[in-house]
């Protein structure tokens, strides 16, 4: 201390504020959300009998999933004492409550379009190559409206290939091409094998010259089960002689088509 300076005077500490009573926590439980009911009936004993009352989340059930209190009698009983303590109705909340986050999005398919390439055969029913074509997927397009959907097409107008009376098959395999896989052999599965009607490529040229002719068949479910998909060729003629112009292949879900995502998860079941 300087000559002349008056002594310092200790500055008196501030006491922490007293806790609320006992009897002031249920008047306040009330009006607190699940997350501050759990978080305050972790602070003491106390705190615990009075904000993991029963009775509160009961209401909260109430609240949000009315529906669950009907079921609370058809649990079985928690196990273990510190289980067994716990209000019915938390657990109750807790279950529903985390039911949303099992609802999680899928993860993204770990197969990719440039893993995958499709081969194509359109023969006459005497098994005569009518068109034939090996394509990657990443390189398919030309469909209309198309962007984000399994759905391919592919330009064979350069081929003259001609459907001519008479049945016709239809033949898809997709095939895993890509090296990132560790370098192992290449997998394939069919998509597709089916006969089609002389019939439904005769009446597809319409009066425009122009017309389309296709066919789908179910897929075969992965091992998990899972919606039930079906594939779909079309392919695109025109003129009387029903010259093929273009291809194209998708896949689809009760008269839709199934986003590319949905169907590289379907292919990774088999590919991979």
């Amino acid at each position: 201390m300087r000559e002349g300076e008056a002594p310092a005077v200790p500055t008196a500490r501030r006491a922490p504020p007293p806790p609320p009573p006992w009897e002031a926590l249920p008047l306040v439980a009330p009006f607190l959300d699940a997350a501050s009911l759990a978080a305050a009936s972790c602070v003491s004993t106390s705190w615990h009998a009075a904000f993991a009352a029963d009775y509160l989340w009961a209401q909260l059930c109430a609240q949000h999933y009315p529906s669950a209190l009907a079921l609370l009698r058809h649990l079985p009983e928690a196990g273990g004492r510190q289980q067994r303590s716990s209000s019915p109705h938390r657990r109750l909340f807790a279950l529903f409550r985390f039911a949303s986050d099992r609802c999680r999005a899928l993860p993204a398919p770990r197969l990719a379009l440039a893993d995958v390439a499709f081969a194509v055969d359109v023969s006459a029913a005497g098994g005569e190559s009518i068109v034939s074509f090996a394509v990657a997927a990443a390189e398919a397009g030309g469909v209309k409206n198309a962007a984000g959907l399994f759905l391919f097409g592919v330009d064979v107008s350069d081929r003259n290939a001609a459907i001519g009376p008479g049945e016709w098959r239809v033949r898809w395999t997709a095939v895993r091409t890509g090296s990132r896989w560790g370098g192992g052999a290449p997998a394939a599965v069919l998509m597709m094998d089916a006969k089609v009607p002389a019939a439904r490529a005769a009446g597809a040229v319409g009066f425009g010259g122009r017309g389309e002719a296709g066919v789908a068949a179910r897929l075969p479910a992965p091992g998990c089960g899972g919606e039930r998909l079906e594939a779909e060729v079309v392919v695109e003629l025109a003129g009387e002689e029903r010259v093929v112009e273009k291809v194209r292949l998708g896949v689809m879900c009760d008269c839709r088509y199934v986003s590319a995502d949905e169907g590289l998860r379907y292919l990774q079941h088999f590919l991979l």
